[in-house]
């Protein structure tokens, strides 16, 4: 067992008997762990083994943590994948929505997309502020993508013209706004 290996274990082990003496039971089952990397195949020669209730907790590349998904190099690409995964239909819905109205009024459209997709977009956002622009672009792309399916409009339009009609900020300006707005 490695110095690392141990440190750990003490630690769950103080945690425990922390639980026990205020009479909380631990749930193995449903206890995960991560080791974070930034080297994606590096292979360690002493894997981290931690035990819980004698049950040993066998090291996962990602887990979900209130909706938001981590994995061990932090690189969001889950989440996002997620996110993608659950604003598909109601893009679908949106672009339903404008393509059958007689003439879909422009406010009316971006409040249903504030309400149906804006709010799974930036869910956990205040743990993303932190992250690369990548990981922002690609959000970015997501919304842009809503807000063109929401005005009924093509897939070449700039996106600085739907900024500018929509009169709504950057995804992150807005993230970094609102978590302003809350803290104060």
């Amino acid at each position: 067992m490695t110095f690392l290996s141990s440190r750990l274990q003490q630690s769950v082990d103080a945690f425990e008997s922390w639980c026990k003496s205020w009479k909380l039971k631990l749930q193995p089952t449903k206890t995960e762990m991560i080791r974070f990397t930034i080297h994606p195949m590096k292979k360690y020669k002493h894997p981290v083994e931690v035990k819980v209730d004698n049950n040993i907790i066998k090291p996962l590349d990602h887990t979900r943590y209130l909706g938001v998904i981590i994995d061990k190099q932090l690189n969001w690409r889950r989440h996002l994948d997620h996110i993608e995964t659950k604003i598909a239909p109601r893009v679908g819905l949106l672009r339903y929505l404008s393509r059958t109205a007689h003439e879909p009024n422009i406010r009316t459209m971006i409040n249903i997309f504030k309400s149906i997709a804006r709010t799974i977009i930036l869910y956990g956002y205040p743990v993303l502020l932190t992250v690369d622009q990548n990981v922002w672009n690609r959000i970015e792309i997501i919304q842009n993508k809503a807000l063109r399916a929401a005005l009924g409009l093509p897939i070449y339009t700039s996106v600085d013209y739907i900024h500018k009609i929509t009169n709504l900020p950057k995804i992150k300006d807005y993230a970094t706004t609102l978590l302003n707005s809350l803290s104060k």
